[in-house]
């Protein structure tokens, strides 16, 4: 109830933001949160982002969080065995892209612009170490869609968009439990005609807090140190243990 009664003011204040940025704007979005933290109870999320149009048309919100680098493997069937099929890593592509729009996307632009903007899932860049040979890639390519569609990482929802009269909407994000920390980009286009008449890009941080946090930020940035303080408190219950099966 408390969000409901805010969420007028966040876009009044957006709409203050965007006057004061240039009369040639037609489009203000404000997260309700510059940040996401993430706790051991984090089951996932759920933020919004209040805007305002300057002039009507159909809205397209882009959420696309940091690179993530992961390796890919497969089992092949050999009569009644199964042998490994090979592995492979892939980088380049976002570990979350969320495509919500207030109609099928499709239907609102061209394929050209679709390219143009990064609109289309399984276009995402995405390189394939070590290199293969073209159908080879793009089973591997495929195997990486099928698997982030699963783990809901990558969708398109054209009902996450509330528009009130005309000018204002708001947009409902349903983030994952499995979050990857880092700084996640929210880039907002206005649509009219079947054209782009204006975009803005914010965004948000996705964050550790609490020993968790103390841990990564430790184990990133002095992996040495990180190393000598798991081996001491290795030792340390170890030597409880002895200590105590011996009584």
């Amino acid at each position: 109830m408390r969000k409901a009664l805010l969420w007028p003011a966040a876009v009044a204040c957006a709409l203050f933001a965007g006057t004061s940025a240039g009369a040639n704007s037609e489009l203000v979005v404000v997260p309700e949160t510059s940040h996401v933290d993430i706790t051991p109870e984090f089951t996932g999320a759920d933020i919004k982002a209040f805007g305002a149009m300057g002039v009507a048309g159909d809205l397209i919100i882009k959420v696309e969080g940091p690179e993530q680098r992961m390796t890919l493997s497969r089992q092949i069937r050999l009569g009644p065995f199964w042998i490994g099929g090979g592995r492979v890593r892939v980088t380049g592509a976002p570990g979350l892209l969320y495509l919500y729009a207030t109609q099928p996307i499709d239907s609102m632009l061209a394929p050209a612009e679709l390219e143009k903007f990064g609109l289309l899932l399984e276009e995402v860049p995405v390189r394939i170490e070590p290199q293969l040979l073209a159908d080879a890639a793009k089973d591997w390519r495929q195997a990486f869609f099928r698997l982030k569609e699963k783990e809901n990482a990558y969708r398109e929802d054209d009902r996450a968009i509330t528009i009130y009269g005309n000018r204002l909407f708001v947009a409902d994000i349903q983030l994952p439990g499995d979050l990857q920390v880092g700084t996640y980009n929210l880039e907002t286009l206005l649509v009219k005609s079947g054209k782009v008449v204006d975009r803005h890009t914010s965004h948000f941080e996705v964050r550790q807090v609490g020993i968790e946090r103390w841990v990564s930020s430790t184990a990133r940035r002095s992996p040495w140190l990180f190393g000598l303080l798991f081996t001491l408190a290795a030792m340390l219950v170890g030597f409880a243990l002895n200590v105590i099966f011996h009584r």
